[in-house]
C-alpha cells in the first residue's frame, strides 16, 4: 500500500469513530421533555447527577450535595418522581414529587419545580436550590435540628423513679445590666446565698467583658426546689437574670448521682467529634447509666428540617431558619434498675461522713440485686469509683486467698505462725504496725489480718488457684455492659507477685462492686452474680455487644463451683473479725450479727506508702463494700463508714 493510501485510510477511520461518537451522544441526550424530566428525577433520586441532561454536571452535583448535606444519616431520600410537565409564559417546568423519610420510616413529602430548556433537538435541566425545595433561596440549604421527645426515666426497685426530667432555674448575668463596681457585691451575694457556690469576682468580670453584645453569662443552674430556698437572698442582686428550663434530675440532690449520671444538650464539640451522629438540639447522656443507656433513654432521634439562608435571610447578621417539616417526636424508654431508695439513701449518707473520697456498694446476696451505689468526694463532684474504680483491695482480698487455702486443705484451727516480717523471694513483707501474733490458728491470723501468715502460706496454693477462688466469689465477672468493672487477679506464679497476691497487693485490682460481690457470695454460700440493670434494658445490653450486665458470667473460664461448706467457714472467720479482730467497732451495730473483713491497701511510691481503706462484710441478707481513698487503716476510715451505713439501714 502506498503512503498516500495509508493516509486516506487513517482519515476514514477517524471519520467512522467520530460518527459513532455522535450516534452514541444522540442516544444519550433526551429529545423529548418527558424523557428529560424522567432522567432528572432518576438522577436526583439516586443522588448521583450522572446524566448528560444537566448544564454543568459537576456544578449541579456540588449544589445538590451542599443543599442536602445537613440531613446526614437522619433523613434519607426515598424517591423523586415526575408529577406533571407544564408550559407557561414560554417556560417549561417539570413538577417533581419528593419523598424523604426518617430512620423510623416516617415520610416527608412535597413538590418542587425543575425548569427545562430546549436547545436545538435536545432538552436540558438546570438545577437550582428552589428545584430541590420551593422555600430554598439562592445559596440556601437544608438545616437540621433535633426534635427530641421526653427522655426515659431511670427506675429503681418497686418502680420508684430515681431520675427523670424536672424543672431547673438557670441563673446568669446580663452584661448590660451590670456596672463594674457592682460585680463584687453580686459575687458576694451569690456565694452567700447558694451553698457550695464559689464564684471568683475576677473570673466573672472577665467573662462579662468577653461576652458579645447582649450574650448572657451563665453562673449556675439550680433545681427548682433549691432555687426557691435561696430566691429571697439572691433575687434582687445587680445584673442577675433567671430562666426556667428542664433537665434530667435525680430524685433528690446527690442521690446516686455518679452512678445514675447526667445528660444535657450536645455541645459544639460533641457534635464535631460525633462525625455526624449528633446534631444541634440532641440530648446526650454524659456519665453513668445516662451515658451507657443513652440510646434507650433518648429514644428515636426525631428531627425538624429547616430552610437555611433563603432570600429573606439577612437581618441583623443572623441566619434565618424556616421550618419545613417536623418529624414526630417520640419519647425514650425507661431503664429499670435494682437500686432501693431507702438503702441508697443510707449509703449516700454514710459515704458523706468520710473525710476523703469514698464509695459504698450494697448487694442483696439472695438474688444479687445491687441495692445501693454511693460515691462521695469532699473536694467536688464524685466520679463512679464504686463501679469503675480499680484499686488494690488489700486485706479484704484475704477472703478470696483464704478460700483458696481452705480449698487446698488448710483448716481454720491449723496453726500458722505470724511473725513481724516474712521474706519471700528476697522481698520483705510485714504486718500493719509491726504486729506479731506468734503461732496462732489460721482463723486468728484472718481475724487480725496477719500479712506474714498469708504470704508465707502462698506455697500451699498456686496463682491460678487463688484466681479460681476469686472467680468462685463472683469477683471476675463481666460488668462492661453497664460501663462498670469487676476485678483482675494475676495467675502467674512469680514468687514475689504471688506472695503479694495473697494479701491483695501487687497486680490484684478490684472495684468496690467486685468486693461487695465477694462478700455477698460468702453469705449466700454460692457464686453471686450482681444485677444492677434488669428488664428490657438488660436484654438490649446483652444483645448489643455480646456481654451482659453487671457480673454476668465469670470471665474466668470454667471456675470451680463455690463450696457452701468452705463459704460457711469463711463466714465464721469473718464474724470473728468483728467480735475479736480488726473490726470490733461493729460489735454494737443493732440487728443481725455483722460479719466482715478490713483491708489496708498500699499504693504509690511514697515512703512510707500511702494506703486505701477497705471494709467488706454483710449483715443478714445485705452485703456491703466500703472504700475510702487514701484513708489509712481499714479499721480507722472504712469501718466507721460501714457502721454509719448499718445504723442508717437499721
Amino acid at each position: 500500500m502506498s503512503k498516500k493510501s495509508r493516509v486516506w485510510l487513517a482519515v476514514a477511520l477517524v471519520l467512522v469513530l467520530l460518527a459513532g461518537a455522535g450516534v452514541f451522544a444522540l442516544f444519550r441526550l433526551p429529545m423529548t421533555k418527558s424523557s428529560a424530566a424522567k432522567a432528572a428525577a432518576h438522577d436526583l433520586a439516586e443522588e448521583q447527577l450522572s446524566s448528560d441532561i444537566w448544564h454543568e454536571k459537576d456544578l449541579a452535583q456540588g449544589l445538590f450535595d451542599r443543599v442536602t448535606k445537613a440531613l446526614g444519616t437522619r433523613v434519607d431520600l426515598r424517591s423523586v418522581t415526575v408529577d406533571d410537565i407544564t408550559e407557561a409564559d414560554g417556560r417549561t417546568v417539570a413538577t417533581l414529587d419528593w419523598t424523604w423519610a426518617n430512620n423510623d420510616g416516617e415520610s416527608w413529602e412535597y413538590s418542587s419545580q425543575l425548569p427545562l430548556e430546549k436547545n436545538g433537538l435536545f432538552w436540558w435541566a438546570d438545577l437550582t436550590e428552589k428545584a430541590i425545595h420551593p422555600k430554598l433561596g439562592k445559596g440556601g440549604s437544608f438545616a437540621l435540628r433535633a426534635n427530641p421527645g421526653g427522655r426515659g426515666k431511670i427506675l429503681g426497685a418497686d418502680d420508684e423513679v430515681l431520675m427523670e426530667e424536672g424543672k431547673v432555674v438557670d441563673i446568669g448575668v446580663h452584661p448590660n445590666r451590670l456596672e463594674p463596681d457592682t460585680i463584687g457585691r453580686l459575687v458576694s451575694g451569690l456565694n452567700d446565698g447558694v451553698d457550695s457556690l464559689d464564684l471568683d469576682a475576677d473570673d466573672l468580670e472577665k467573662s462579662v467583658d468577653d461576652a458579645e453584645g447582649n450574650q448572657l453569662v451563665p453562673v449556675v443552674t439550680l433545681r427548682e426546689d433549691d432555687y426557691k430556698e435561696v430566691k429571697s437572698a439572691i433575687h434582687d442582686l445587680p445584673g442577675i437574670l433567671f430562666t426556667e428550663d428542664t433537665q434530667t434530675l435525680t430524685r433528690s440532690r446527690g442521690f446516686a448521682q455518679a452512678t445514675l449520671g447526667s445528660a444535657g444538650p450536645a455541645s459544639a464539640d460533641d457534635i464535631e467529634k460525633s462525625k455526624g451522629e449528633l446534631i444541634a438540639g440532641d440530648i446526650v447522656g454524659r456519665t453513668g447509666l445516662q451515658k451507657t443507656f443513652n440510646s434507650r433513654l433518648s429514644g428515636p432521634g426525631s428531627v425538624e428540617v429547616f430552610a437555611k439562608g433563603d432570600s429573606t435571610n439577612d437581618k441583623g447578621g443572623k441566619t434565618k431558619l424556616t421550618s419545613l417539616h417536623a418529624f414526630e417526636a417520640k419519647d425514650g424508654e425507661d431503664v429499670e434498675t435494682t437500686l432501693d431508695v431507702d438503702i441508697q439513701a443510707a449509703a449516700d449518707k454514710a459515704a458523706a461522713t468520710a473525710k476523703k473520697p469514698a464509695a459504698v456498694v450494697a448487694i442483696r446476696p439472695s438474688d444479687g440485686h445491687v441495692l445501693a451505689v454511693a460515691n462521695q468526694d469532699p473536694e467536688g463532684a464524685a466520679w463512679d469509683r464504686a463501679l469503675s474504680g480499680q484499686y488494690a483491695p488489700g486485706s479484704v482480698f484475704k477472703i478470696a486467698s483464704g478460700l483458696a487455702l481452705l480449698d487446698a486443705g488448710v483448716r481454720p484451727d491449723d496453726d500458722i505462725d505470724c511473725p513481724k516480717t516474712a521474706n519471700i523471694g528476697g522481698k520483705s513483707f510485714k504486718n500493719a504496725e509491726d504486729e506479731v501474733l506468734g503461732t496462732v490458728s489460721f482463723a486468728d491470723d484472718f481475724a487480725h489480718s496477719c500479712n506474714t501468715a498469708f504470704v508465707s502460706s502462698g506455697d500451699k496454693v498456686s496463682g491460678s488457684e487463688v484466681a479460681d477462688a476469686a472467680a468462685q466469689l463472683g469477683m471476675l465477672g463481666d460488668a462492661s455492659a453497664i460501663g462498670a468493672k469487676m476485678a483482675s487477679v494475676p495467675t502467674d506464679d512469680d514468687e514475689v507477685t504471688h506472695a503479694a497476691q495473697m494479701i491483695g497487693q501487687g497486680k490484684v485490682q478490684s472495684s468496690p462492686l467486685a468486693v461487695a460481690t465477694m462478700a455477698a457470695s460468702v453469705e449466700a454460700g454460692e457464686t453471686v452474680t450482681p444485677q444492677l440493670v434488669v428488664g428490657e434494658a438488660l436484654d438490649e445490653a446483652k444483645s448489643g455487644d455480646g456481654s451482659q450486665a453487671a457480673g454476668q458470667g465469670t470471665g474466668h473460664g470454667d471456675a470451680p463451683t463455690l463450696d457452701a461448706d468452705a463459704a460457711k467457714e469463711i463466714s465464721v472467720m469473718m464474724r470473728a473479725v468483728v467480735t475479736e479482730g480488726t473490726a470490733t467497732d461493729l460489735k454494737d451495730v443493732p440487728g443481725d450479727p455483722v460479719h466482715g473483713k478490713t483491708g489496708t491497701a498500699e499504693y504509690g511510691n511514697d515512703s512510707p506508702p500511702r494506703t486505701h481503706s477497705w471494709f467488706a462484710g454483710f449483715q443478714g441478707d445485705l452485703a456491703v463494700a466500703v472504700l475510702v481513698e487514701d484513708g489509712g487503716f481499714g479499721a480507722e476510715a472504712a469501718v466507721p463508714v460501714a457502721h454509719e451505713f448499718f445504723d442508717n439501714v437499721n
